[in-house]
């Protein structure tokens, strides 16, 4: 692909994620995200839900320097910051954003790619086709699969760790599904609450579109040059997985090279490996992770929040 389309394909996105934490981390993933794409998109946008202290100076430093060019940061005690409510930071992302195609990433899901200039421009023209919802790459756990054309394939399940979309499809998609939820400012009932998955409305929404428009998110085959790989992991062992994945080391048996046949195991998913998952908390960590996600959470980020503020201003 020439400069030019390069240039104009770069211009018609919004790169756009809901965070929360990560600070010694952000801006080399963000940089490996611009990389990816071939350099920085037309719009980058960030909405943060109740990040410390760190994490937002480190926002401010990249939207100063006109890395990010829209960035929303909530309280870390505002009822939208409810673990359970996360959709709402991820659809105001999206919402906000406004180039014709959105690029939904996660600041733990790392890109990487030698060669295949053209992928973005391929990806946008596909986007085009009746049957394609979104543009992806990789998912952690098995996903209903159908042949597509040579170097891609179809999948019924859309992920935000890594998606390429029209904006007037995700739009579309959220109001025909929770339309009333949305415009209530997210204060009526949750349509999901009933099957117990209310967390999952963004997915839902968007996996019931792709169902009832027969669609398909357009898979990428993955090969060592070019991955995309949602690691689950945080804080330092985030940085630690960085280093390993762009040296490629062990690369092969977590790339997803393209039809999956097998029965989905339980507990399978591929950031339970050894290299690249989850890492075995010890006891102190697994109990702060457990007061974390309890009812008194909320009340003890908010206390800290104070607390740091109030640092700052003696």
């Amino acid at each position: 692909m020439n400069n030019k389309l390069l240039l104009d394909s770069l211009e018609q996105v919004s790169l756009v994620a809901a965070n929360y934490g990560d600070s010694i981390i952000l801006a080399d993933i963000l940089q490996d995200w611009f990389n990816f794409l071939g350099g920085k998109p037309g719009e980058v946008v960030i909405v943060d839900g109740g990040s410390n202290l760190e994490t937002q100076k480190v926002y401010w430093s990249l939207f100063q320097e006109g890395l990010i060019d829209k960035l929303q940061i909530i309280q870390g005690y505002h009822e939208d910051n409810d673990k359970k409510r996360c959709y709402i930071q991820e659809y105001t992302a999206g919402a906000i954003a406004s180039k014709p195609y959105l690029l939904f990433f996660k600041f733990d899901t790392l890109p990487y790619r030698i060669g295949h200039e053209n992928w973005l421009g391929e990806a946008l023209q596909y986007l085009e086709r009746e049957e394609v919802f979104s543009v992806g790459g990789s998912f952690n756990r098995r996903a209903v699969s159908h042949d597509a054309w040579p170097g891609w394939y179809f999948s019924d399940k859309c992920s935000l760790n890594f998606s390429l979309m029209k904006r007037s499809k995700f739009i579309q998609s959220l109001h025909e599904f929770a339309g009333s939820y949305i415009l209530s400012g997210f204060q009526e009932e949750n349509p999901l609450n009933s099957q117990g998955a209310g967390r999952f409305l963004i997915e839902s929404a968007l996996e019931h579109y792709i169902q009832k428009y027969n669609q398909y998110t357009l898979c990428r085959v993955e090969d060592e040059n070019w991955t995309v790989f949602h690691t689950n992991v945080h804080g330092e062992q985030l940085k630690k997985t960085r280093e390993e994945y762009l040296k490629r080391i062990d690369i092969q048996r977590f790339m997803n090279a393209g039809l999956d046949k097998e029965e989905p195991i339980y507990g399978q998913g591929k950031y339970y490996g050894n290299f690249y998952g989850k890492p075995n908390y010890g006891l102190i960590k697994t109990i702060k992770i457990a007061f974390g996600n309890s009812l008194l959470g909320p009340w003890w980020r908010k206390l800290k929040q104070k607390w740091s503020i109030d640092q700052i201003r003696d």
